[in-house]
């Protein structure tokens, strides 16, 4: 392997890292929001390179990295706690959502935190902490009247959770792979009790070191190799 390629590999390794760093960052600087959802950092090798050793011998295999393949997003149920607030709701079953509509469309949470919020109409309805309308089992919006309990929210899921797409906050959208919304009629909500994030904060300072090592590690194989480089340009 000579030095360019060991400059290349570790370059491409710093990389992936610091994309790893930022799922990483992005998970704890939300575990105190509710309904949060974990994401996962997953990697994939790039191509590898044959090299012979020599006539008739088996060949070895160079590496030339590995980048960022994907993020996988762990749906696992975050611990529940009550909080007796009147528009606060929880849903014990990990497979289920909250629907709210936003300005790009329906988007699904666990985030129960809900208010009342005052309509163009005069009238105020069940909101998000962002004023998005939450909608019942019909998709409509939930009128919220002074001195009366709100309808329940409607609860959702979806045939393939893995093919949900994270629409930034705690939202998520469908996919074709997802495929559609399907109505819960008889799921579980909590009232006055509302879902914690499920990131696990020790299993993500443990990520971050050990991200932050393999940073460090293939930082110095660049400056190493960029040595080497610079040594060898200077004897011709």
């Amino acid at each position: 392997m000579n030095m360019m390629t060991s400059f290349h590999t570790a370059a491409v390794g710093m990389m992936g890292q610091q994309e790893g760093l930022d799922v990483t960052a992005n998970n704890l600087a939300n575990l105190s929001t509710d309904g949060y959802k974990t994401d996962r950092a997953a990697f994939s090798d790039l191509l590898y390179t044959n090299m012979k050793q020599e006539t008739g011998a088996s060949y070895l295999k160079a590496g030339s990295g590995s980048k960022l393949w994907k993020t996988d997003t762990s749906l696992d149920t975050g611990g529940i706690r009550q909080t007796r607030g009147d528009f606060d709701y929880a849903l014990p079953d990990s497979r289920n959502f909250f629907a709210v509509q936003t300005a790009e469309g329906i988007r699904y949470t666990r985030d129960g935190n809900f208010q009342k919020a005052l309509g163009s109409d005069g009238l105020y309805y069940l909101a998000d902490t962002e004023g998005h309308y939450v909608l019942d089992k019909n998709g409509r919006n939930i009128a919220v009247t002074e001195g009366q309990q709100p309808q329940t929210p409607g609860v959702f899921t979806f045939q393939n959770l893995d093919g949900l797409q994270k629409a930034g906050d705690s939202f998520f959208q469908p996919t074709a792979r997802s495929g559609q919304a399907l109505v819960q009629p008889d799921a579980t909500v909590k009232k006055g009790f509302l879902e914690y994030s499920n990131v696990d904060l020790s299993k993500e300072f443990s990520n971050m070191i050990s991200q932050q090592r393999s940073y460090e590690m293939d930082a110095r194989i660049v400056q190493m190799s960029d040595e080497v480089m610079q040594t060898v340009n200077n004897l011709r």
